[in-house]
């Protein structure tokens, strides 16, 4: 079994762009599950469908998962083994970077998105925009120089914590909308411009991509 665990992040930003169609289309050419944990689901329909504001967000979501688009974590792991592992992640991500005190660096919805990684022992990838986690497990002592330029003082990195968050794969929603592009799942038509126009839409909504990475995607496409 292959799974992708999405993040609040790209599905608020899909769903901002009127593109959540887009996670339907790729989920017919994807062999496996679009998961979505508890503690991201409280963000994308939950918390949104109590607020006027971003309710209509929140039902098209709720939406995906009526159709079994995305999929309910615990449909592969207990909610409550997924909670106390969740716990564990944020104790390790959460001070795993220390200055006068240790640094908050992930929220409850990432930490249960990395949780249901670690236990579900199969092929997964992790579908969020948010920099940090990713630089967190992919490169840890870069991001220990960029908080340091930012707080202006001295981080110490665990390196011994941050071992046990090594194994992860991500992705980003402008991967998957480069992917929904190449393989014509976009319900637009394909020009040259498209591809340009989805990258910057999902980059000023909230994926961490930067105006040089999207010039050199569009360039190799």
């Amino acid at each position: 079994m292959k799974f992708l665990i999405f993040d609040a992040g790209p599905l608020i930003s899909l769903s901002l762009n009127g593109m959540l169609y887009v996670i339907e289309n790729l989920k017919k050419e994807f062999d496996g599950d679009f998961i979505i944990t508890p503690e991201v689901k409280k963000e994308v329909v939950d918390r949104p469908l109590n607020t006027k504001k971003y309710e209509l967000g929140g039902l098209r979501i709720k939406e995906l998962l009526d159709k079994g688009i995305l999929k309910a974590s615990q449909s592969r792991v207990r909610n409550d083994l997924l909670e106390k592992e969740t716990d564990l992640v944020l104790n390790i991500a959460n001070s795993s970077l220390k200055a006068e005190r240790n640094i908050s660096l992930i929220q409850r919805g990432e930490a249960s998105c990395l949780a249901f990684a670690r236990l579900c022992n199969c092929e997964s990838a992790i579908v969020i925009d948010e920099r940090t986690t990713r630089m967190l497990s992919e490169n840890p002592e870069g991001l220990c120089k960029i908080m340091e330029s930012k707080l202006h003082v001295k981080i110490t990195l665990n390196k011994q914590k941050i071992k046990d968050l090594k194994q992860f794969k991500f992705i980003r929603s402008t991967e998957l909308l480069y992917i929904a592009y190449k393989k014509d799942l976009l319900n637009i038509k394909k020009d040259k411009k498209l591809l340009d126009a989805i990258l910057y839409a999902a980059k000023y909504s909230g994926a961490a991509i930067s105006q040089k990475e999207i010039e050199e995607i569009v360039r190799l496409a």
